[in-house]
């Protein structure tokens, strides 16, 4: 794609704030339950933000085309039910991402939901399935069949709608294709990339130049040597994205023994991506998301600190730009925010931190430059 890496707050200021990021009903400075014995370091004032001006630090911050923030971090979620609202009111802010799925064979893509929650301030992130969403069961779709033309139609009409909406909108087109469940299993690694080309062509066709296109792999260690194989080039990419769990007594899991932090599990691929990458072919300098992330109950301080502590990984890790919680269960691993205390205590204390915490801000700085043009 020939966008620039970045660019200045003030060519992004119109759609940052057409946005409202601060999302609906969410106070700018954090409305917080007290967390027992945890100190909490809020921001401190001074005589800018009484002016309702922008701080030094704040005043550095870029927002690029491909919405890759030079400040901070997007804070999203995967939300239980497909219902974000439930979580935002648990963890008392609003999520920046929420992410969606449907198919390929939809041509209603995005749908009231999307449209509703992009009215409503929040950026969204829509998984484009090879499966058919329209047939009970949503069975599997082989990549040849999208190669070869079956589901133009469903496909230019998403881009037509996505093009209509005039805001960023991530895409990412069957995530998690390295996984064992997938590998090979609708395709070739080569059909899989031939796949995602063809389909990011027929976007850019129809004139959805504002989406935004997120190669979302789970990046598990034993799955790099897969990578090379299914990268579909730098050209038709923005943004790599992974994933980071620690599934410690999950049964999905029987061999996953010990207790990894979310360090523990951000780190590999984003080595492997940052020393590997350019190898293969792969910008180490496109941005990075953290497409699901989560733990098990590993304890009630542990699990606290677990979530807690994700902003000051963060800062140690500067191509990480967004970090989406997969706040759902799946075959008895639960990862859900509200079903555990502490879970959602860690997840909101880490919310509050100014890094993940950039929606107000940000818009702040868009309105203010704007007022300089």
């Amino acid at each position: 794609m020939n966008r620039r890496p970045t660019r200045g707050l003030a060519a992004a200021g119109a759609v940052l704030t057409a946005l409202t990021l601060a999302g609906p009903g969410i106070a700018a400075e954090a409305r917080v339950r007290p967390v027992d014995d945890l100190p909490v370091d809020t921001p401190g004032r001074n005589t800018a933000a009484l002016l309702g001006l922008p701080t030094l630090v704040e005043s550095a911050c870029t927002v690029s085309e491909i919405l890759e923030p030079s400040c901070g971090v997007w804070w999203g979620a995967s939300p239980h039910d497909n219902r974000v609202e439930p979580l935002e009111s648990a963890v008392d802010r609003g999520m920046d991402i929420v992410y969606t799925w449907r198919g390929v064979d939809q041509a209603d893509v995005p749908g009231d939901r999307e449209r509703r929650m992009i009215a409503e301030g929040r950026f969204v992130h829509t998984n484009i399935e090879a499966r058919r969403f329209e047939r009970s069961g949503h069975p599997a779709v082989d990549y040849d069949d999208i190669i070869d033309g079956e589901f133009d139609s469903s496909l230019r009409a998403q881009a037509r709608t996505i093009a209509d909406l005039d805001v960023p909108y991530f895409v990412t087109f069957d995530h998690e294709a390295d996984a064992d469940k997938r590998y090979r299993r609708r395709g070739s690694p080569d059909e899989f990339v031939a796949a995602w080309r063809h389909i990011v062509d027929l976007y850019r066709q129809e004139g959805a130049d504002n989406a935004i296109w997120v190669w979302n792999v789970t990046g598990w260690r034993g799955n790099l040597d897969r990578l090379p194989g299914l990268w579909p080039g730098n050209d038709h990419v923005d943004w790599i994205s992974y994933e980071a769990y620690n599934m410690t007594g999950c049964a999905l899991m029987p061999k996953w023994t010990g207790v990894h932090t979310f360090e523990d599990a951000l780190r590999p691929a984003y080595e492997w991506f940052q020393n590997e990458g350019p190898r293969h072919g792969i910008d180490p300098a496109k941005p990075i998301m953290i497409g699901e992330m989560g733990t098990t109950d590993i304890g009630p301080r542990d699990t606290l600190r677990w979530y807690a502590d994700i902003p000051d990984v963060l800062r140690r890790y500067e191509r990480v730009r967004a970090v989406k919680v997969w706040d759902d269960e799946v075959a008895g691993c639960d990862f859900r925010i509200g079903a555990n205390e502490y879970a959602r205590r860690g997840f909101e204390l880490a919310g509050r931190d100014p890094y993940v915490n950039l929606p107000d801000r940000v818009r702040r700085l868009a309105a203010y430059a704007e007022s300089r043009d």
